[in-house]
């Protein structure tokens, strides 16, 4: 049976008299087989060990942008790690929204259904959301200005912030995947084909993450948001928004653990790096 090797690595950003000190800890390496992930190793929420306060992400971005998108991880694993995620469908035929410990896919038009046991994802990010403080935006008229009050809010420059948003937005302009023809095409090729679409005046839920853009070939960096509506009818990947006023939830994070893929083209292909600080403006239609 083959095995998987997951390689935890932890971020601890410590932040103190305003001086930010970044430390890159290997924590652990342990291997397993990715059918059975751990089922006795979770506590009553369904939540592994050690995921308070951390940011679970399945792939670093940098598989991404060196054209991986095949891997190996589930929806069961998924919840396992957090109650909140953002990712994309193998092959990126869909995004991935999580709310509420539920595994949703989006399609290339936006629809949602509840993911299959048998979904593998390239790339995922899973936070098990605790949220320490709650403030009101109000009258966001983009995109740039959502993450510009966002950042009032932030106390480090150098650490993760979790976000989830409910309620009635305005106006949200969203992008999902399809699937990929050519496995080898880049990313940046790719999103220029993505179709948009747009709503005014839906009810449902933003999760989402701000990540800083040293790690950005760890974790996508910037503000990263997808969304599923109140009905569980449609979702995406957030490109532009407005609202009159509603309350934004917050988390701090200071960890991140990295589970690697072990599918073939991960284990055996030369990335190439640094070009994640430019995935976000691409991503995000500009």
């Amino acid at each position: 049976m083959m095995k998987k090797a997951i390689l935890l690595f932890s971020l601890a950003i410590l932040a103190s008299c305003g001086n930010q000190d970044k430390k890159e800890v290997v924590s652990m390496l342990e291997t397993h087989d990715h059918k059975h992930p751990h089922p006795h190793n979770v506590d009553e929420n369904g939540l592994a060990p050690h995921t308070e306060n951390t940011i679970h992400q399945y792939a670093p971005t940098v598989a991404l942008l060196n054209s991986i998108y095949e891997g190996d991880f589930t929806p069961e694993q998924m919840v396992q790690q957090g109650n909140i995620g953002i990712g994309t469908v193998n092959h990126l035929a869909g995004e991935l929204v999580a709310v509420d410990g539920v595994v949703y896919t989006i399609d290339a038009e936006g629809g949602i259904k509840e993911a299959p046991e048998d979904l593998e994802s390239p790339n995922m990010t899973m936070i098990n959301f605790q949220p320490k403080k709650t403030v009101t935006v109000e009258n966001i008229v983009s995109y740039e200005e959502l993450n510009k009050e966002l950042q009032k809010y932030s106390t480090s420059k150098n650490s993760f912030y979790a976000y989830r948003i409910k309620g009635e937005f305005g106006y949200l302009k969203m992008a999902s995947a399809h699937k990929v023809e050519n496995e080898d095409v880049s990313l940046f090729e790719y999103l220029d084909t993505r179709v948009m679409y747009t709503r005014e005046n839906i009810k449902g839920t933003l999760v989402g993450l701000f990540t800083p853009d040293y790690i950005g070939n760890v974790v996508i960096p910037g503000m990263h948001f997808h969304f599923l509506s109140e009905d569980i009818t449609l979702g995406g990947h957030l490109e532009d928004i407005k609202f009159d006023k509603l309350q934004v939830e917050i988390q701090e994070i200071n960890q991140v653990n990295l589970q690697l893929p072990q599918t073939e083209k991960f284990r055996n292909k030369t990335l190439k790096q640094g070009a994640a600080p430019k995935a976000t403006a691409k991503q995000n239609g500009k």
